[in-house]
């Protein structure tokens, strides 16, 4: 019994050994490090990552993956702008086993289109457990219009965590409101909020020898967008009571917005650069010390915070708050659009030769093993298991407290992000400790400000608009020119009627330039999505 416990002990072990070498047999073994095939005992895998930049992976995240999974991986770095490079590969029909793309951009449906990524279904109910465990509904929600999975979704889950806001100095702030009220995550009425900026511009006409900024937008990043629309409660499209979808400025509450920006444009409480602010502007503005306010995320004015403190003093820091509109609930506002859905798309292509090596290895990323080795690092050395829970060491989180960027490439935890989930494992710890294990004080803060009441899911409207090529996807493009040339001249308009008056103009101009074909396509497909996914709405 003994000898067979041994036996059956070692035949286990060599199986777990060749989990991932076994499968890529079926390649030319003739060819050492060709795409998808082996390397002596070892399958490669070439894997295009657009965020890598030109990341090396030999750090030692990197060796444990590739010593857990017994596969070499290659990683082919964009080279220059990573949209272009994707194009160029698609174009060619050389691109590597693995593709990591924007799933935001029609070059996913393309690739698909294209036949450039093979399905992943089948695959998933062989060798994928860890990524249908993971995933759950996401994958549903993924689906291609032909009901196939054709890529695993990047950042993906629920993110409870606060996003857009309105950033105040907590310094200056708590001059006028009292330091108490400043440290409160309590809700400021709009009307409030406006009787704070003007006593900012009277206390303040100038700081340090230059004009204050009572409120000041980065016009490049247009990032204030989520803020003064979740302000009123709007979300990516007006939804009608019997399920169409409009373009957002058809929404009742739009003219709202529009007389809340030009009120701080004519009241001189507004930037006047604000539109032509580069975000290298934007943020130099906010590290020179003058500015009050600004709409963005709270991770937005980091370099900004960061500089102020040192400047000026650690309390000189934006804290986000909320805003609501007087006739409004606090729990009505939307600052906190997220997708369940994630940023990126990752595929297998059709140019990989052994894809069971490929989805095995992704099977292994998505794991809570995967995870925590790529975000955690590696055990005994980044961190410990203390009663079931995983506990960073001090010098991992005091390393990522003090230069982020430096301790990921030292470390390479947090350099590879493939598969990433949001939320927690099952131990209850975050899976980017990075972030989330210890929260800076402002994101600390904002998620005190906001909760979970403003969190909504944007995947429902998101990659709805047609393609540009087509008949729709030209209409759309004059529709959005007309949009985004006649928003500033709203927000900058010397009246409130002039404001109002712009504001009929866009709509005639947009309707001329067949917006309610548009929004007829819209409507389809968003309803034949939520078919798709099985939904009612």
């Amino acid at each position: 019994m003994k000898k067979k416990r041994i036996a059956a002990a070692f035949m286990a072990v060599v199986l777990a050994a060749t989990t991932f070498a076994g499968c890529a047999k079926s390649g030319n073994t003739d060819t050492k490090e060709t795409k998808g095939n082996t390397d002596g005992e070892k399958v490669t895998v070439t894997f295009f990552d657009k965020n890598s930049g030109s990341k090396t992976f030999d750090d030692e995240v990197a060796k444990t993956i590739m010593e857990k999974t017994g596969v070499n991986i290659q990683v082919e770095n964009p080279s220059g702008d990573p949209l272009e490079k994707l194009n160029l590969m698609l174009t060619g029909q050389n691109y590597p086993d693995i593709v990591l793309m924007d799933r935001g951009n029609e070059i996913v449906n393309r690739y698909i289109d294209a036949g450039a990524l093979i399905p992943l279904n089948d695959l998933i109910d062989k060798y994928g457990p860890n990524i249908k465990k993971m995933y759950g509904d996401v994958l549903t929600k993924s689906r291609y219009t032909d009901g196939k999975n054709y890529y695993l979704n990047n950042w993906y889950g629920v993110d409870p965590d606060a996003s857009a806001g309105v950033l105040m100095r907590k310094d200056l702030l708590a001059e006028i409101v009292g330091k108490d009220r400043a440290e409160s995550p309590e809700p400021f009425k709009l009307s409030e909020f406006i009787d704070i900026l003007k006593k900012f511009k009277e206390k303040y006409p100038t700081i340090d020898g230059k004009e204050s900024i009572a409120v000041t937008l980065d016009g490049d990043d247009k990032n204030y967008e989520s803020t003064i629309y979740g302000m009123f409660g709007m979300k990516t499209y007006y939804l009608t009571s019997d399920g169409a979808l409009q373009h957002k400025s058809q929404d009742p509450k739009y003219q709202d917005v529009i007389k809340f920006m030009n009120g701080l444009y004519t009241a001189g409480l507004l930037d006047k650069e604000w539109v032509v602010n580069k975000k290298e502007q934007w943020v130099q503005k906010m590290s020179n010390g003058n500015v009050f306010c600004t709409f963005a995320s709270y991770w937005d004015t980091d370099a900004a915070n960061t500089s102020l403190a040192s400047t000026v003093g650690p309390d000189a820091q934006f804290y986000s708050y909320k805003v609501v509109p007087d006739d409004m609930d606090a729990s009505q506002t939307t600052y906190n659009g997220r997708s369940t859905l994630g940023w990126d798309a990752i595929g297998i292509t059709n140019n990989c030769k052994n894809p069971e090596a490929a989805i095995k290895l992704i099977d292994f990323l998505v794991s809570e093993e995967g995870q925590y080795l790529m975000m955690w690092g590696l055990e005994g050395k980044d961190w410990e298991l203390k009663d079931g829970k995983h506990v960073p060491k001090d010098e991992i989180v005091n390393g990522f407290q003090k230069d982020f960027d430096n301790e990921s490439l030292t470390t390479g935890i947090r350099k590879w992000t493939w598969f990433i989930k949001n939320g927690f494992g099952s131990d209850g710890t975050p899976y980017d400790m990075a972030t989330k294990y210890k929260l800076q004080p402002t994101a600390e803060f904002a998620n005190k400000s906001f909760g979970e009441s403003d969190a909504w899911d944007s995947a429902d409207f998101a990659g709805l608009e047609p393609a540009g090529s087509t008949t729709e996807g030209l209409k759309w493009q004059k529709i959005k020119d007309v949009y985004d040339q006649a928003f500033p001249k709203m927000v900058d308009a010397t009246s409130e009627d002039e404001a109002l008056s712009i504001y009929s103009t866009m709509i005639q101009d947009m309707q001329a330039s067949g917006l309610k074909d548009v929004e007829s396509y819209l409507t389809k497909a968003y309803q034949d999505r939520l078919k798709l996914w099985g939904v009612s709405k």
